[in-house]
């Protein structure tokens, strides 16, 4: 079947396949809501206050 070392290359893959997914798309979100954000405050239209609220909430979850 598999042995040991074969198991922790498959770990390692997954997890640096997570890695490599969920970190950058963290951190552009982080990013985007900002920009939704400070583009609410700038312009005062509501779109952006609605738009930024809901990716945050996406976001936080």
């Amino acid at each position: 079947m598999f042995e040991a070392v074969d198991l922790a290359r498959l770990q390692f893959a997954l997890t640096s396949i997570y890695h490599w997914l969920f970190v950058p798309f963290t951190l552009g979100m982080t990013v985007t809501v900002a920009i939704l954000e400070w583009t609410y405050v700038s312009t005062g239209k509501e779109v952006y206050k609605k738009m930024a609220k809901f990716w945050g909430k996406l976001f936080t979850l």
